[in-house]
């Protein structure tokens, strides 16, 4: 059993305290997700979603992992704290009206369509 010392408790606290960071736990916990993906759903920077993901991995609530071209993240608690914490701000985060609205975003978006205009703003440049 997971014994996390009230140091590594505050970090997760923190972790999960901003309110992006809610809302990409939310959609990863509906699906794996690329950086690209989780930038046009929320509309921010590519830089800041980064970020995001990176605090979230640091304290072991995701994970990402290469799949050719695309770097996947899914929820990944590997401390029995991270589940009972990700359960919580999930079931509640789900309830907000805005939450919704992101989610239904997030399935309209095309990973695959997105790639092909990736490439084809390359031929241009």
């Amino acid at each position: 059993m997971d014994k996390p010392t009230i140091n590594t408790i505050s970090r997760r606290l923190k972790a999960i305290s901003d309110p992006t960071r809610i809302k990409i736990l939310v959609m990863l916990s509906k699906k794996e997700c690329c950086v690209c993906e989780l930038t046009t759903a929320l509309g921010l920077a590519q830089p800041t979603v980064s970020r995001h993901l990176k605090q979230l991995e640091l304290e072991g609530f995701i994970s990402g992992k290469r799949d050719r071209n695309w770097m996947l993240y899914k929820l990944s608690p590997q401390a029995e704290c991270c589940r009972n914490l990700l359960a919580i701000v999930i079931g509640r985060a789900e309830q907000d009206p805005e939450m919704k609205n992101l989610l239904k975003r997030l399935f309209s978006i095309d990973r695959s369509s997105m790639a092909k205009d990736l490439i084809r703003q390359g031929d241009t440049a």
